[in-house]
């Protein structure tokens, strides 16, 4: 298991020399007693998943051993929403002090029952290991930091991220400041709230991110500092300018494991049977709507076909009517009163007409999920044998700023309806959450807001046969198109990952076809549309790499010429003796042209091109619109060609057609040495050239494509931030 985690942290470094941890422990005691805690609950190929997430991180760590100053390394951790992050940074966390780190602060997010919860869940996840002292900084805190730890003990402490001068992160300043010589990390739960600022606003507030100033002087204040940035949205993180105090250095993706439900389990069609489309005037105005009910007796139908297998734990329904607590609390109130009045009652006389109504409610939910199910391994009379203890057990619970207290899920009773707005909607896990009702929306929507309120995310195949989501078509249009985002925003990072490490240079570039939704909040960027025609000839004619990036480029070119020469054949345009106008053309598989070359290309800026515009043309493959069929011609296949540049910029037009005496048809059909011609096929003309002169040729040459495609031409709606960004 050593030996892979270490590959994991060499596949992820480029030639660039990092200042990190040489030879990380990932077996030291820390590390080996987090596992042995983690084996109480979950299974061992589990915990090695989990695990190798975190490995990842340790080998992008500052070194601690260092004796000078260094800048603090920045690293974003991008995980999914509800898929296991703090398990991820706990584990880093014992990692970190298997390598020489003494302290570990931890930013347990914006809000107290947020913090709480990490609070709880680090003394949990630690309570087998004598050997770390965990500590509330807001509850009296008064240790000798520096006592403890010469006394062999590890620090873990939890702050609120709140820029409060005396406690919170005016606490944390003051240890950055009386610990600076100590190697600390940090890690920002919920890295994407207050974190990255409100640069925009501060020309009409000064007091406008006040959590960033502070947080930025604190990581600056510390001689070695790792700070972990933890989200599972991060556009606001990346969309910050390169250059401000935490935009990050590096980044870790922690994979989810098996058994994780995430955006594709709701959101892949619009027919996904586990959303249910409600109306936008099914509000609680005047009463309680039906679709409100056809919700909650889906809820007890669910609790009560669970009995009926024997599994008697937790369950809970998420109501999010609103982001004001007014209609919340009332809304909560109507629904208590629906079931104390309503349901409850039918329960106790089972000759009334209220019986037979809730019966004929769980008779379609029974109905419904046989639909979605093929078939039920109970009867529905087995079923409502089951209802009488699932009513007697439920509980409503309004969750907001004048209730914030959560309560244990091992709390009775079993079977909880959570009413809440913005409490509900980050960070906060929600124990065996089956069903969601959720139809608060706005003309114009953030996709990181709107991502953090998917508390219905998690590991749940053991129960995804009945979990629902209740909502308006247009959120659900919303929430298909921020998956589509999501999948094209991690394929991009992990193309990008297999040849670079400094996330500076990624190309904020992503895809957003929803006109209603915008990347995150205007504070910290505007959300820039920028169109991509998906059909015909477009050639890079931008040669604006750095010496690195070119190499990267030519190396990518050769090996995977050299993959492909035997399946090609090859074309001569010009039949001269040196073969100056000698092609090899390679008919095969778009997608494997984009794992193997496409993706691993770095893109000038000015290029039309990015991982991101040929990410999205897989995505349209995996959907079956289009064919999953590419014409590669390497051009002057062995020998490449100069062209100059005026401005050492760009260079002249890519595209090679027709030369008079041969038979080749030009650019938009071509042919093979049989004169058969390919058309309606995409086509890529890969051009080694030498935008300097120097000889020998193809020593200096780098790859620049000249790309066609004969479909019908789409836009593709691509956007970005309107910050500045490193190159």
């Amino acid at each position: 298991m050593e030996i892979n985690n270490k590959l994991i942290v060499t596949e992820s470094r480029s030639t660039e020399v990092l200042d990190s941890i040489d030879n990380p422990n990932f077996s030291g005691f820390f590390i080996q007693k987090f596992r042995e805690k983690m084996l109480e609950e979950e299974p061992a190929d589990t915990v090695d998943h989990i695990l190798a997430n975190s490995y990842q991180s340790i080998g992008l760590f500052k070194n601690p051993k260092s004796d000078i100053v260094q800048k603090p390394l920045k690293m974003l951790c991008l995980g999914k929403v509800q898929c296991g992050k703090t398990s991820f940074f706990l584990g880093s966390i014992a990692l970190a002090f298997d390598n020489g780190y003494d302290i570990a602060y931890v930013l347990g997010g914006t809000k107290l029952k947020l913090k709480k919860q990490n609070l709880g869940r680090i003394i949990e996840s630690f309570d087998n290991n004598e050997r770390i002292k965990i500590f509330d900084v807001n509850s009296g805190f008064d240790e000798d930091i520096r006592k403890l730890i010469s006394q062999n003990y590890k620090i873990i402490l939890v702050i609120l991220k709140n820029a409060a001068e005396n406690t919170n992160l005016g606490k944390l300043k003051e240890f950055s400041e009386t610990y600076r010589d100590i190697p600390s990390v940090i890690v920002d739960d919920e890295g994407d709230e207050f974190t990255p600022g409100a640069e925009k606003a501060k020309k009409k507030n000064n007091k406008a991110g006040r959590t960033h100033d502070k947080i930025v002087d604190i990581i600056s204040s510390f001689n070695i500092c790792t700070f972990l940035s933890v989200t599972a949205t991060p556009q606001a993180n990346l969309l910050i300018s390169t250059f401000d105090g935490v935009s990050p250095d590096r980044l870790v993706l922690v994979r989810p494991g098996n058994g994780y439900t995430g955006g594709h389990a709701f959101f892949d069609t619009s027919d996904n049977p586990h959303v249910v489309e409600i109306e936008d005037k099914d509000d609680f105005i005047d009463s309680i709507p039906s679709s409100f009910k056809e919700a909650l007796y889906f809820f007890i139908f669910s609790c009560a076909l669970k009995r009926c297998g024997g599994d008697i734990k937790p369950f809970s329904m998420l109501v999010h009517p609103s982001s004001f607590n007014t209609i919340q609390d009332i809304v909560a109130d109507r629904v208590k009163k629906f079931i104390n009045f309503t349901i409850k009652p039918s329960i106790e006389d089972k000759n009334s007409i209220a019986f037979d109504d809730l019966c004929e409610s769980i008779k379609n939910s029974y109905e419904t999920y046989i639909k979605d199910n093929r078939k039920c391994n109970y009867s529905l009379k087995e079923i409502n044998e089951q209802l009488s203890d699932v009513v007697a057990n439920l509980d409503i619970q309004t969750i907001n700023y004048s209730n914030p207290d959560l309560g244990s899920e091992e709390d009775l009773p079993l079977y909880k309806i959570k009413v809440g707005g913005n409490m509900l909607g980050r960070g906060l896990t929600i124990d065996r959450l089956i069903v969601s009702y959720i139809y608060r929306d706005s003309k114009e929507a953030q996709v990181d807001t709107m991502y953090q309120r998917c508390r219905w995310f998690g590991y749940k195949s053991r129960y995804f046969d009945v979990c629902k989501v209740y909502m308006t078509k247009e959120l659900r249009d919303k929430f298909i198109s921020i998956v589509s985002n999501e999948d094209h925003m991690w394929g991009a990072l992990e193309a990008f990952l297999k040849s670079n490490i400094n996330i500076k240079k990624f190309k904020r570039v992503f895809l957003l076809e929803n006109d209603h939704l915008v990347l995150t909040r205007r504070t910290v960027a505007n959300t820039v549309v920028l169109k991509v025609i998906s059909s015909g000839n477009k050639p890079d004619e931008c040669i604006d790499i750095g010496k690195n990036e070119r190499e990267n480029n030519r190396k990518v070119y050769i090996s995977f010429a050299k993959k492909h020469e035997k399946d090609g054949t090859y074309v001569d345009f010009d039949n001269s003796v040196n073969h100056r106008q000698r092609h090899l053309l390679v008919n095969m598989k778009f997608t494997e042209a984009y794992d193997e070359f496409l993706s691993q290309l770095h893109y000038g800026y000015g290029s039309p091109f990015s991982v991101s515009v040929f990410q999205t043309l897989v995505e349209k493959i995996k959907n079956n619109e289009r064919e999953d069929k590419i014409l590669i011609m390497f051009m002057r296949y062995g020998v490449g060609e100069h062209r100059s540049s005026n401005d050492g910029v760009t260079i002249s037009r890519l595209f090679q057609g027709r030369n008079d005496g041969t038979n080749f048809k030009g650019d938009r059909y071509p042919e093979d040495v049989n004169g058969n011609t390919y058309q309606n096929i995409p086509f890529i003309q890969i051009h080694m050239v030498d935008p300097d002169n120097d000889l020998p040729l193809l020593d200096n040459s780098i790859p620049l494509i000249s790309y066609n495609s004969p479909y019908t031409a789409s836009v593709i709606k691509m956007v970005t931030g309107d910050n500045i960004y490193e190159d």
